[in-house]
């Protein structure tokens, strides 16, 4: 084997490796966060809610990530807002519980619903522990079809409650799950409820 041929090689090792290391590795933040647009973490005010008597000063986040799925959310402004995990996507840390608001590709083969049902629930099920479905619902969201899943898991020696919803986009479908102690849950349902209901696609 020349020289030629064995510079060529370990080129084509070093590549790979460096093409593993940001698809996968240590350095995938490096490449998810170029795709997060800083514009979707600054929140504009939205005025104030009445929930269980108490006035919730709101924030709208406009998520900016990606083409042909931008969204506007609002959120209480006491809750602390990050990025998700890939962009399009909110990390929501709530006095009482947690949240995630994220993006969802759903294949072109089947329906929004039939996939919640056949794919998510199952998965949920597998990944979490004592899955008990409390509720499900066909419901819409600012226009948009959606559908809400209601069930329990249990963390720990705690039980907790969780509310997903899926709602229906032109390319990507939103995800807004908001979980909670079971013992806390009623009383942060109508909040949750609110922050569901403020969804609203903005691709025009």
């Amino acid at each position: 084997m020349n020289k030629k041929v064995i510079a060529i090689f370990l080129l084509t090792i070093g590549a790979l490796a460096v093409l593993y290391l940001y698809s996968f590795g240590p350095l995938s933040y490096k490449r998810t966060a170029a795709q997060v647009d800083p514009a979707s973490l600054k929140p504009a005010t939205a005025g104030n809610v009445t929930i269980n008597n108490k006035n919730v000063g709101l924030s709208a986040y406009h998520n900016r990530d990606k083409k042909e799925n931008y969204y506007t959310v609002k959120f209480p402004q006491d809750w602390q807002v990050k990025t998700g995990d890939k962009p399009g996507g909110y990390s929501l840390n709530i006095n009482g519980g947690s949240g995630t608001v994220e993006l969802m590709d759903v294949p072109d083969n089947t329906t929004l619903e039939l996939y919640v049902l056949s794919q998510e629930e199952p998965r949920l099920k597998k990944a979490t522990t004592d899955y008990s479905r409390v509720g499900y619902q066909k419901t819409t969201v600012n226009g948009a079809e959606a559908y809400q899943l209601t069930y329990r898991t249990k963390q720990g020696q705690d039980d907790y409650q969780t509310l997903r919803t899926y709602i229906t986009g032109q390319d990507e479908s939103g995800v807004i799950t908001l979980s909670a102690k079971q013992s806390d849950f009623d009383n942060l349902k109508p909040l949750f409820s609110s922050v569901v209901d403020s969804f609203q696609w903005e691709n025009k």
